[in-house]
């Protein structure tokens, strides 16, 4: 499959299941907007002292704690979860969300090493001006589909997606680019315009998750294609 119609495929996949796909990631939108709406009511900004800042950040300080750590341990489910929803639809296999996302859960610490060490590399990357790690996270993609459908661990996951993808680098780099790429300029447009309603939260949370979900659908079907060989 060439360049153009994978990245046709992906959207195809999204339009066609998307309320399953929107229940994958309303817990991580609903998250999100909850925690930018917490933060944009405080009222923090630069002009405020240390001790203001610390002041108006107290009384709320548990519950954004708790909401923090909710956040973590969903994200990294999240990773886990979309492989397994893309296995369930790919196979016709009856599934709910909730348990998707538990039997995520309990892969948490593979899934958070890994995620962690990707991150690593895909920062370091975008240091090196930006396009080395579009790269580095297209080569790496694969990793939560080793950890859950084949137990893996942190180092392993990673070290068997990166040698499974070495003859598809090129393009994985430009369906990359795509989608993370659209992200970083949405993100930049409503920085840019100082936008902070309920709305734009929304979209912009919406946004994120649908082209990760699109992207890593992707990284499923070249694993997929690799071990039917």
């Amino acid at each position: 499959m060439n360049f153009i119609n994978q990245l046709l495929s992906a959207l195809l996949f999204f339009k066609n299941h998307f309320p399953i796909l929107l229940n994958l990631c309303l817990p991580l939108i609903i998250i999100e907007v909850v925690a930018s709406l917490g933060i944009v009511n405080l009222g923090i900004n630069e002009t405020m002292s240390n001790d203001l800042v610390i002041e108006t950040i107290q009384p709320v300080a548990f519950p954004l704690l708790i909401l923090s750590l909710l956040s973590l341990i969903l994200t990294m489910a999240f990773y886990g979860a979309m492989m397994l929803t893309f296995k369930g639809i790919d196979e016709n296999i009856d599934f709910n969300i909730l348990n998707i996302y538990w039997a995520s859960i309990k892969k948490f610490f593979p899934l958070l090493w890994s995620t962690m060490l990707a991150s690593i590399a895909w920062a370091v990357g975008l240091i090196l001006l930006i396009l080395p790690g579009f790269y580095l996270f297209g080569r790496l993609g694969m990793y939560p589909a080793y950890i859950m459908f084949e137990n893996k661990g942190a180092i392993e996951s990673l070290n068997n997606a990166w040698n499974a993808s070495d003859q598809e680098g090129a393009r994985l780099f430009f369906l990359t680019t795509i989608f993370l790429g659209s992200q970083f300029l949405l993100g930049f447009i409503i920085g840019g315009l100082f936008i902070t309603n309920a709305v734009i939260f929304i979209v912009v949370a919406a946004l994120k998750y649908f082209t990760y979900v699109m992207l890593f659908y992707l990284y499923y079907t070249l694993y997929k294609s690799i071990h039917l060989k």
